[in-house]
């Protein structure tokens, strides 16, 4: 099936709207009057009324899951975190901002100063009211001393945040921010109320409120009756299942024991979508299972080392082994075509063995451990296998299986080089601020610079487009250039659901459509 059949399917089945058709269409080249035609065609979709009632299986967790924001680590996080907490906006799937908790914004000249206006209404899942004192303490522990949140960097420029009255908020920042309303939607600046401290049973005022949560056994969040979306969520609950490896997760899809995947193999493409029990949905993102080279520890710290391993990379190889042909080549910085300042003249070094072995001999060293692990990403092993098969003859990489369990807090960020992976984040300021910036608790390279992160700041506040772009172009020119990021691939979202899964709507920027934002819309037919 293409990509274009997959968006057809989704409209029809009211999973997808017609606006939502026209965008997704269009960053597949499609022009709108070949958009609206095939719409045409197509008929009308197939709207339903949504049904309440229901749990939904979901397979996921493991035992560093928390729900604690200034914790939270990797995506599992960041679904549980949609599910049970507000944020005071939220990225929509047709990639624009939308108020959350916050109903409206406004901002000053120099876009330094900014008032964000409560929902009246808004209750917590304990029956207290969210006032703008409880988003003021929430926001405030990400940055305060000794404070090792991964949002942190985002709120770096941050110089006051304050509460003029029960219903406002006012964000001081020390240099403009164009972008801090999308910012205000990342899944780790959850409110909670003021005081709250025991994150074991989390109290948020989202759609879903925790009735258990043991990481790596069992997640149990039930619908929340006072959420203020009028009907929703229409189920009754979600009950997360952690299930050890691709293989597994997708054997419990097949034999029913789960509603909903994601992160399927791609290997595992096609006898899905021609299972009739099943809806696959496939999305161009900007998400990436990536090598990580520390640059403060040997070997990696050598650029001679680094270059040789970026020659000794055959990105086709594991776009075509790996992905099946699905997703697309990247250079090695996080930003990709679906990004609105990817930078297109940014290339990927070519894959060169000679090249390679140069490299090494240069730099004394030609081997090295690679540690891996499918909390990376399902396709985590395959890729450092697949790369340890297009180094032959340059250099020996050692590939080392790890658990899942452990990994983030045992193996990452402690050995010179690892598979690490990420999903798209909403703006290019929010991925290089978060993972590139010197300071940045996942900046898991270590390669920066003053320089490099005056450039960020500088473009963060620059409103000429122009004069924006050519600045994220030259510093993804330095990543691609001297970094220890390599990446091989920009992936498609492949998530799976039961066919009696209705109202999914899969977004670029997460998984589980935008990191769970989906399962407030779900409902089970």
């Amino acid at each position: 099936m293409s990509d274009i059949d997959s968006l057809v399917r989704q409209y029809k089945a009211g999973a997808l709207s017609r606006r939502g058709f026209f965008k997704r269409a269009g960053a597949y080249g499609l022009l709108m009057p070949a958009a609206s035609s095939i719409l045409a065609m197509a008929g009308p979709a197939n709207a339903q009324t949504p049904s309440r009632g229901g749990w939904l299986r979901i397979a996921q967790g493991n035992t560093d899951n928390t729900l604690e924001p200034v914790r939270m680590v990797d995506t599992d996080d960041g679904i549980y975190s949609n599910c049970v907490y507000q944020r005071l906006t939220r990225f929509a799937p047709t990639l624009e901002v939308e108020g959350d908790a916050a109903e409206e914004w406004s901002v000053n000249a120099t876009a330094t100063e900014w008032s964000f206006k409560l929902r009246s209404g808004l209750i917590f899942h304990n029956g207290q009211n969210v006032t703008a004192a409880d988003v003021v303490e929430s926001l405030s522990r990400h940055i305060a001393e000794g404070s090792e949140s991964p949002a942190k960097a985002l709120l770096s420029t941050v110089t006051a945040i304050e509460a003029p009255d029960a219903m406002t908020i006012k964000i001081t920042l020390s240099s403009g921010n164009a972008d801090l309303p999308v910012i205000m939607s990342d899944y780790h600046l959850a409110i909670h109320p003021a005081g709250h401290a025991d994150f074991s049973m989390a109290i948020g005022s989202g759609p879903f409120k925790v009735m258990e949560f043991i990481p790596g056994e069992r997640v149990v969040l039930e619908r929340f009756d006072n959420y203020y979306e009028e009907g929703k969520p229409y189920l009754d609950g979600l009950d997360f299942i952690p299930v050890p490896d691709a293989n597994a997760t997708l054997s419990t899809l097949l034999a029913g024991d789960v509603d909903a995947i994601r992160d399927v193999p791609a290997f595992a493409v096609e006898q899905l979508d021609s299972n009739d029990s099943v809806t696959l949905h496939n999305t161009p993102t900007g998400a990436f299972t990536n090598m990580v080279m520390m640059v403060d520890r040997a070997p990696t710290n050598n650029p001679d080392f680094r270059k040789g391993i970026k020659h000794a990379l055959d990105r086709e190889l594991i776009l075509n082994q790996v992905f099946k042909g699905i997703g697309t080549i990247s250079a090695d910085t996080p930003i990709g075509p679906t990004y609105k300042y990817w930078c297109e003249d940014v290339v990927p070094a070519e894959y060169d063995l000679d090249k390679a072995k140069f490299y090494f001999d240069r730099a004394g060293v030609n081997s090295i451990d690679l540690y891996t692990s499918e909390t990376a990403g399902s396709s985590a092993n395959d890729i450092a296998l697949t790369f340890q098969q297009s180094a032959m003859g340059a250099a020996e990489i050692n590939v080392i299986k790890t658990p899942s369990d452990g990994f983030w807090s045992n193996i990452w960020m402690q050995n010179p080089m690892t598979m690490s992976g990420w999903q798209a984040r909403p703006t290019v300021d929010a991925f290089l601020t978060l993972a590139h910036m010197n300071g940045g608790s996942w900046n898991e390279t270590m390669w920066g610079s003053e320089q490099f992160d005056a450039m960020i700041i500088a473009a963060r506040a620059e409103l000429d487009e122009a004069v924006r772009a050519q600045m994220y172009c030259d510093m993804l020119h330095m990543m691609n250039d001297d970094g220890g990021f390599v990446n091989a691939v920009f992936q498609n979202q492949l998530e799976a659901t039961a066919k009696n899964v209705m109202g999914w709507t899969p977004h670029s920027v997460g998984g589980l459509g935008g990191f769970g934002q989906t399962l407030r819309n779900v409902w089970l037919a």
